[in-house]
């Protein structure tokens, strides 16, 4: 299996070269080779003496430190005693969590205990050592030599201990590390991950899963910092503090030209000033070096290479309306959703190379944003942000959404979530490609969402706080943030907050070759890619109409790769496919494509005839045939609205520079009557409202009601799922009551569903959407006479987020009010 450099990996025989052991002589039980099921262009760039070999924490580099990753032994079982000073019968890879592949192991398991035996360089001799990792999930408890060190519970922070005391002197000092991680079963911050992935849930991360080092400084040195620009003052704030007191040197470079320094108290807010300061963007994502210094007397105790970005992130007013803005500037966002997964690594990438990979080839697409959806990176990732310049939406990992979460949640989880959520904050503090805090994520895990926005705010009033992204917000933040599948769309732009569409799209497109299992699924599936790169262009026409008509700050689209069955990437799980040209997709998110042409009309059903317009959003000039073949430059060119007396099937282009946009259709049907009502049911005999019957069950699909016994039962007015179930999920819902219509029409109904949604309508199936899928709207006309309309809407919510909407519209576009009654 030659999936990294090196000639001994995991092999048949069960036992390991002793070339590679590194650091371990331990003898291997016969092991299963794992089997790859998706290999990137990393996977065998991964090498096992150097394993992510940059330096961890690129804002505080030191000059000196050890990579402690590597093969490590292991065990995979729970183990009742800790065997201090013996070999263990396995080995992992670290950093790659034990599930995946390139642990070499690709087990499942609460329960790990890892070993490794270090030498501590001489001349390090006299310095305290740090123990330092980046990831562990996700309680762990850390012994060297055989005494515990400390313990740290939370997967996505970094921790540290002094092991000085515990060093002995011995050449060879040995480190155990033992996790457990009850991952979804139990109440703590997952993110996506799960023991039994399916849907939008993926592959639980187990154990060490970032960089491990240790490094040495002297008694007196900087434990924390805090940089934070102010491109108004043009001036660095640099706050420290220290194991002993001492005196701060700050000097500030660009290039190797020293440009401004302050020296301070540690304890104390320096003030840096920049003279003609450099905003940073991702235009221009130019980053100051700094030069840190702690001195006691002449003497230097703590010395490390930093950066700054000069950025500011705020809300403003654009033409009186609340906008994000960027160095005082409106600043369109350009997201997309990025989960952060590997098929070889799973939350750990192979190499860096691979995270390079993911921003430049995004940022060449023409996105200026990543929303690091449900987890954290290594600080290298937020590094490279920096420097490549890529705004950063940063959410807090949520707790698995439990159906029963309110009962199970107790002060104590409450207590971990926030020391987590802090911690996540204090880590990522100084890289200012952040922009903004997510708090919650829809409605997992979410529970004092005020109260927690405002103490995010007070922690950081610098950056942007987004107090829910999805469809529960609570009126607090500086976002209201609406999802919708495949939208676009968003919330009316408030006074003191902005707009923005943290999630949309989902178009699936699986790739065969390169996909992780055999069933697949996307929000909105594509019939191939000519189908999906038309569907995407039309998003993107309508997000830059939105961003015009509806003062939106920000769109992120989902997402940026496949993971695992979830095929709506814009490349494959593997990186190795782009499902639309890079440079067709740069020219699509900076709006320089031939924008698509709107048929404008109010329906396409009609009695007598029906005239349509058409419109280009940027004026281009639209070209028309009417007998379903393909327009040209040669074609009919519109200049009037067209009327249709007659079964039509029309289709229209934009074309300006050689250049032509994606044909647009519509098919027009000449009906003879309108349909009338199968009953005749007074309107006198009803009242407002639908008749509704709640059931309970685990399904996949819409059951058969018709074979399950209702647990509650009732009349209403709204589709609030919440308040007609305590359910979160696992549960179906049938409306049965009548749609009054008042006078003879074309009528579209319009029905957004997350999850699966059928609509019968005088008994027959006119609308169905079924399985587990986003917020999907589907709509449909109809010719409808006078009267009342049976109606019966079947809808059940698996896993995920839930939501339901109704709405009729007439032929001016209207939206009928209480339209739906049932009888008394």
């Amino acid at each position: 299996m030659q999936i990294i450099k090196t000639t001994c990996f995991f092999i048949l025989i069960g036992m390991l070269s002793s070339s590679c052991n590194n650091n371990s002589n331990a003898t291997m039980a016969e092991t299963k080779e794992p089997e790859v099921k998706l290999s990137t262009p990393w996977t065998d760039q991964v090498d096992p003496d150097n394993v992510h070999g940059e330096y961890p924490r690129p804002i505080q580099q030191r000059e000196k430190w050890k990579n402690l990753n590597g093969y490590w032994e292991v065990e995979t079982e729970k183990m009742d005693t800790i065997p201090f000073g013996k070999k263990l019968s396995k080995q992992i890879l670290v950093p790659f969590a034990v599930e995946s592949y390139l642990s070499g192991l690709e087990e499942k398991t609460d329960y790990l205990l890892y070993r490794k035996t270090v030498e501590i360089p001489q001349d390090w001799n006299g310095q305290q050592i740090m123990l330092n990792f980046e990831g562990v999930d996700y309680d762990a408890v850390v012994y060297v030599n055989g005494k515990k060190v400390g313990d740290h519970q939370g997967a996505f922070d970094h921790f540290s201990f002094d092991i000085t005391p515990f060093l002995t002197k011995n050449k060879e000092q040995e480190i155990i590390v033992k996790v457990h991680d009850a991952s979804n079963d139990g109440l703590q911050p997952v993110g996506k991950q799960v023991k039994e992935p399916e849907g939008i849930f993926y592959t639980s991360t187990t154990g060490i899963w970032k960089t491990v080092w240790i490094e040495p400084v002297n008694k007196s040195h900087i434990e924390s910092f805090k940089i934070t620009p102010d491109i108004d003052a043009s001036t660095v704030h640099f706050t420290a503090e220290t194991a002993a007191k001492g005196e701060l040197k700050i000097s500030i470079m660009d290039g190797g030209t020293e440009v401004a320094t302050a020296s301070g108290t540690s304890g104390k807010d320096l003030k840096i000033k920049i003279p003609n300061a450099k905003l940073w963007s991702p235009e221009n994502p130019f980053l100051y070096d700094m030069k840190v210094q702690l001195k006691s007397g002449d003497s230097i105790t703590d010395a490390f290479n930093s950066y700054v970005a000069m950025r500011k992130i705020s809300l403003g007013k654009d033409h009186g309306d609340t906008k994000i803005f960027l160095n005082n500037k409106p600043y369109f966002q350009v997201g997309v959703l990025d989960q952060g997964y590997w098929p070889d690594g799973l939350m750990t990438p192979p190499t860096e190379d691979a995270y390079i990979w993911d921003i430049q080839t995004f940022k060449n697409m023409g996105f200026n944003l990543l929303r690091k959806h449900a987890k954290t990176e290594s600080q290298r990732w937020y590094y490279l942000c920096d420097k490549m310049g890529m705004l950063v939406w940063q959410d807090m990992p949520q707790v698995y959404p439990h159906e029963n979460f309110a009962a199970m949640q107790k002060q104590a989880d409450k207590d971990e979530f926030e020391k987590e959520f802090k911690n996540m904050i204090d880590d990522l503090y100084n890289y200012q490609s952040i922009v903004m805090w997510v708090v919650f994520n829809e409605a997992w895990g979410q529970y004092d969402t005020e109260r927690l926005t405002k103490w995010v705010k007070s922690m950081d009033p610098d950056r942007l706080v987004s107090n829910a992204s999805g469809w529960t917000d609570k009126n607090v933040g500086d976002i209201v943030d609406m999802h919708s599948y495949p939208g676009p769309d968003v919330n009316p732009v408030e006074e003191n907050r902005a707009t923005v569409l943290g999630e949309f799209g989902g178009l699936g497109l699986p790739i065969k070759g390169h996909l992780w299992q055999k069933t697949n699924w996307g929000y909105r599936n594509m019939a191939d890619s000519l189908d999906f790169k038309k569907s995407y262009t039309e998003l993107w026409d309508k997000v830059w109409e939105m961003k015009k008509d509806a003062a939106a700050s920000a769109v992120v689209y989902t997402q940026l790769s496949d993971v695992e069955g979830e095929v709506n990437g814009l490349v494959t799980y593997d990186r190795k496919v782009i499902k639309i040209p890079v440079d067709y997709l740069h020219d699509v998110h900076t709006d320089n494509f031939v924008s698509q042409v709107e048929i404008e009309s109010p329906q396409h059903l009609f009695v007598d005839n029906v005239k349509v317009s058409l419109k280009n959003r940027k004026d281009q000039p639209i070209f028309y045939t009417l007998d379903g073949s393909k327009p040209t430059a040669e074609s009919k060119k519109y200049n009037r609205p067209i009327t249709i007396n007659s079964d039509t099937e029309l289709k229209t282009v934009a074309i300006e520079n050689g250049k032509e946009s994606f044909v647009t259709s519509r098919s027009f049907e000449k009906v003879e009557t309108y349909q009338k009502p199968e009953e005749s049911i007074a309107t006198k005999d009803l009242k407002s409202g639908l008749h509704y019957a709640l059931y309970e069950g685990k399904w996949q699909k819409l059951p058969n009601f018709g074979k399950l016994k209702a647990v509650n039962e009732g009349n209403t007015s709204i589709f609030q799922l919440s308040e007609l179930s305590n359910k979160v999920f696992d549960f179906g819902l049938v409306f049965k009551g009548y749609l009054k219509i008042d006078k003879d029409g074309i009528y579209v109904i319009q029905l957004k569903a997350d999850d699966g949604v059928r609509l019968i309508l005088d008994g027959k199936k006119v609308i169905e959407h079924d399985g587990i899928h986003g917020m999907d709207l589907n709509e449909k006309e109809f010719a409808l006479a006078k009267g009342n309309h049976h109606i019966e809407l079947q809808y059940f919510q698996g896993e995920g987020g839930s939501g339901l909407e109704f709405e009729v519209i007439n032929e001016q576009g209207k939206t009928l009010k209480e339209p739906l009654y049932s009888k008394k």
